[in-house]
């Protein structure tokens, strides 16, 4: 109780101080902040406290007797400030008997004043606000509110208040129609929406029809294009609905709405304009469609039959057609496969056009695709290509059969538009507009279905072969990858003719490779679903081996090759082959070391990555792979690259390669175990200076740590660099692999000592006795003490300390917090361990933690004790002073250079070494009694909210009420200052 008057009480003073005439700030940040915290559930107190409704009341009044007496984030703040107001039922009473709501709505709709983009957006928050009562639609209705709303709703206001006021004139519009029934409003309000179109077309006069048209009129085309863009949000939001409305209805009755939209396109040859005009009418086709057909009850047609729709969907794309416009055509496609995938379940998934049954989606993807199947060659059988020809032929019959009579017309109609009676292009198939449709087909992936994904991934690697096939011929090469003869310059002749320069644009070739990757990686397509993946491999290294090909291209190339190697690999390859011959995966070899020398560093990094795969599947699924990465080399090079590689991301990648290498033992065994992985390892994880390079080089060696042995010369180095990266590395991610490193080493031990998944069993076999042994509880606590002690004494438990009492990281915080939770859970069940665990492993005094980094504790030099020399008496310090004075300044300058090149020569071995000191865990080691008495001290729980408070930014609201006090007094003093 005493802490919310403490907040009424601040909040009252910043309130009276808004108030001030002389007010100004600099920070807007404290407005919304103050907003954020007003809103939230637990300050409700705040907002029925009486004295928050007078000062809305105070403020409004004094706004409206002088507009610029406020400061416009105070009128702004205090518009927000009502429509939370207004979410409270009962201050609803409130705000009608002090005519707030009355008087805002008169102040936004006085035309007189130019209000800021936020003054505007609270004002319609409030009329959001109010439009889930009755009484507020009402309210709204009486005031006429819906021409304030239109005019915000057009495109000269910010996207914040455009979006917003469309939302609440849709629930307006939508409310009155279905909701009240007033079907009077309901028309008034279309209308209104609907005038810039009706002013400006067609004038019936004495049965005559004039026309009085601007053509392409830039200002009217501005304001149409909002009237437009308001229309197909509304059309558009009616397609989600559940329960059928008569918006679209009035709108056929009213307003005769399809033929009045088609009558703008005599005002414009802007594409821009038209694009509009068109998402209108197709919005407008599926609202007619689903509330006069699928949710109507009183429709008789049957649901699947579609011949109404279908017909104006195909007039609207031919209408591109007629046009010459591409572009457009791909975009509209694109559109309506969209508002398809918004009627869900209710449209039937095959549906009847014209008495046949087609589904529509496979005819959008026909659409979708037209313009890049243009640029795909035919040529005649020939003897050792007919099988890939028959291919070919197959994708071509499967297009043929999900097409229906219609969309063959209209594809057939587009090619005589875009090519010559003799196949020859007239130069409309270009480079961009094959992008388009390859970035039109991607911005579906999410709606796309399974089969259509699979179609369209067949055309892309088609085309993807299209540019094989030209690579082939331009560099004279004889071998072909491609499904149909490319021998001479016979396949120039091919039809059609003249869209080389599609599939030979660099950009396409990418945008090809980059469609097909995200397609077969979220929809994983495999050799099952398309035959064409079989080749895929083959036509990539043609791209590859083009030494003139730009580094986008090489990179997604690469990216392809591993995505192919990882999904079109069968299973069953590994049971019937040991080795790659024959395959034409043998020249990813040779591709593999050339772009390992790249001059690019993204080629270099990308090679890596398809290297790391081929490891990766190596070890059990295609272990033929191991023999092809020996006898290209490929180990030693990755290691070199690790060492040496000049970026950072690329020597990153050759750690992650290596760590997937170091557990195959044919690669262990012919290379690298005769490196200094190791030894290389530990000085990266402690003189490295990037963060990523460091965690990667973690894990490697945590993978050889656990696969293999280290020398125990690199022990006490080892754990020291461990805690080393806990402690004293800034980067998060090392700090929790380096942890993962230590989990793993408990894994280890424990098993060592005879633990199977988690528990020890009642016999087991021992590795240190080697034979078979029963456990009994005490010898199952002396296996557990073996463990700590030998874990406390590298000094895990002095690092855990040092974390929970120092750790800034949220992520860090809470992996040792769940750590520590689970072992002390454990030792619960095990009672006089603690003292089992001292009586194995004491530590010396020596050996005590001293919490810090030696840089911070390193101990003085011991003091001579008084027994190693002879004091020095007064008259040999009288000689030794005498001698100084004496001696010349040349001969003590030389022997303070001395003195200076001995401390250099020492700094500089300093920094050559090349390890952390192997005895640097010792500081850190604290017994476990010591460890569980700190714990005790501290609330991991309280520990890890009070983080996750920091990380999301929340203050506690009297902090943040006393921080604005004193930032408008701030504020208040440099005005005084600055006046002088």
């Amino acid at each position: 109780m005493q802490k919310q008057e403490e907040v009424l009480s601040r909040l009252r003073q910043i309130f009276d101080i808004f108030l001030r005439d002389n007010f100004s700030t600099t920070n807007n940040v404290y407005f919304e902040k103050l907003l954020t915290h007003l809103q939230a559930k637990e300050n409700e107190y705040v907002l029925q406290a009486p004295f928050v409704v007078d000062w809305v009341d105070k403020c409004l009044t004094m706004v409206v007797e002088d507009f610029n007496k406020i400061h416009p984030k105070v009128v702004s703040f205090m518009l927000n400030l009502s429509s939370y107001l207004a979410h409270n039922e009962w201050m609803i009473v409130r705000l009608r008997e002090l005519d707030i709501v009355n008087r805002i709505i008169k102040l936004l709709q006085s035309g007189d004043r130019n209000f800021n983009p936020s003054i505007k957006l609270g004002g319609i928050r409030l009329m959001k606000a109010i439009t889930v009562y009755s009484m507020g639609l009402a309210f709204l209705r009486i005031h006429r509110a819906w021409p304030l709303l239109i005019q915000y709703s057009n495109n000269d206001h910010t996207l914040y208040v455009v979006r917003e006021a469309r939302a609440v004139l849709y629930e307006m519009l939508y409310k009155s129609c279905d909701k009240l029934h007033d079907k009077a409003v309901t028309l008034e309000i279309l209308s209104e929406i609907m005038q810039p179109i009706h002013d400006n077309l067609y004038k019936n006069t004495d049965s005559n029809e004039r026309i009085h048209i601007k053509v392409d009129d830039n200002e009217l085309l501005h304001k149409i294009s909002a009237t437009l863009d308001l229309l197909s949000y509304i059309l558009q939001q009616t397609l989600v609905l559940e329960e059928r409305t008569n918006l679209i209805a009035l709108l056929k009755e009213y307003h005769d709405f399809e033929i009045t939209i088609w009558k703008l396109i005599d005002m414009t040859h802007n594409l821009y304009f038209i694009e509009k005009i068109f998402t209108t009418l197709s919005s407008y086709n599926f609202a007619l469609l689903m509330h006069e057909k699928l949710l109507n009850p009183d429709s008789v047609e049957p649901p699947e039959e579609f011949t109404e729709f279908g017909l104006s969907f195909f007039n609207l794309m031919k209408f591109f057609i007629t046009r010459k416009d591409g572009v457009s055509f791909v975009k509209l496609a694109e559109l309506n496969h969209v508002l398809w995938k918004k009627l869900g379940a209710r449209a039937p998934k095959q549906i009847v056009i014209q008495q046949e049954r087609v589904t529509f989606e496979n005819q959008l993807i026909c659409f979708h695709m037209l313009p890049l199947l243009f640029s795909m060659k035919y040529a005649q059988k020939i003897n050792d290509e007919e099988n890939k020809v028959e291919l070919f032929d197959a994708y071509v019959v499967k297009l043929l059969e999900i097409s229906c009579e219609q969309t063959l017309r209209l594809c057939y109609t587009m090619r005589d538009a875009f090519f010559t009676a003799d196949g020859t292009s007239v130069g409309l198939v270009t480079p961009g507009l094959a992008n388009k449709c390859i970035h039109s087909l991607l911005s579906l992936e999410k709606v796309l279905d399974r089969e259509q994904a699979v179609t369209v991934c067949q055309a892309l690697l088609y085309v993807l072969r299209e540019a094989v096939a030209l690579s082939v011929i331009t560099n004279n090469m004889q071998d072909d990858c491609h499904s149909v003869s490319s021998a001479g310059s016979s396949y120039l002749e091919m039809y059609p003719r003249g869209t080389e320069l599609v599939v030979n644009d660099p950009r396409v070739l990418h945008s090809v490779m980059v469609g097909l990757r995200t397609l077969i990686e979220r929809f994983k397509i495999t050799w099952k679903e398309s035959v064409e993946t079989i080749g895929l491999v083959n036509c990539l290294a043609f791209v590859l081996e083009n030494t003139n090909m730009d580094a986008r291209c090489t990179v997604q190339a690469l990216k392809l090759v591993q995505l192919a190697v990882e999904h079109f690999l069968s299973p069953n390859m590994a049971l019937l082959v040991d080795n790659l011959q024959g395959s034409a995966l043998v020249c990813l070899g040779p591709i593999i070391v050339k772009r390992m020398h790249d001059t690019m560093w993204e080629v270099r990094d990308t090679t890596l990555e398809l290297t790391t795969s081929i490891a990766s599947i190596s070890r059990i699924k295609f272990p033929a792979f191991q023999r092809f990465l020996i006898d290209s080399k490929i180990p030693p090079i990755v290691y070199e690259m690790a060492k040496n590689d000049s970026e950072n991301y690329v020597r990153a990648s050759a750690f992650k390669c290596l760590s997937q290498m170091v557990s195959i033992n044919l690669l262990w065994e012919n290379g690298l175990s005769q490196l200094d992985l190791v030894d290389h390892l530990l000085f990266v994880m402690y003189r490295e200076n990037d963060d990523i390079v460091r965690s990667e080089a973690v894990v490697t060696l945590m993978k050889i740590y656990e696969h293999r042995k280290i020398h125990n010369k690199y022990k006490n180095t080892l754990f020291s660099t461990l805690n080393y990266c806990v402690a004293g590395d800034h980067h998060a991610e090392v700090k929790i692999r380096a942890l993962e490193f230590w989990r793993r080493e408990f894994y280890r031990q424990f098993s060592n000592q005879g633990m199977i998944d988690g528990v020890f069993p009642t016999v087991t076999f021992s590795k240190e006795q080697k034979k078979i042994v029963t456990l009994t509880e005490k010898e199952i606590q002396t296996s557990i003490a073996k463990v700590f002690g030998e874990i406390q004494q590298y000094g895990y438990f002095g690092i855990m300390l040092k974390c929970l009492r120092e750790e800034a990281s949220m992520e860090v915080l809470e992996f040792i917090i769940k750590g520590v939770k689970i072992m002390t859970e454990k030792f619960d069940r095990y009672k006089g361990i603690m003292d089992e665990i001292e009586l194995r492993s004491p530590l010396l005094d020596n050996e005590q933690s001293k919490f810090g980094f030696p840089s911070q504790n390193q101990e003085a030099p011991a003091p001579q004790e008084s027994g190693q020399g002879s004091p020095m008496n007064s008259s040999q310090s009288d000689d030794v002073i005498e001698a100084i004075l004496n001696s010349q300044d040349a001969q003590l300058l030389e022997k303070a250079f001395e003195t200076q090149m001995q401390i250099n020569d020492e700094e500089e071995k300093t920094d050559e070494k090349r390890h952390i000191d192997e005895f640097y865990y010792k500081q850190f080691a604290v017994p476990l009694r010591q460890f569980n008495a700190e714990l005790k001290n501290i609330d991991l729980d309280q520990l890890v909210k009070q983080h996750q408070e920091w990380f999301e930014c929340k203050e506690n609201f009297t902090s943040l009420l006393d921080d604005i006090l004193t930032a408008i007094k701030r504020d208040d003093e440099n005005m005084i200052s600055d006046c002088y």
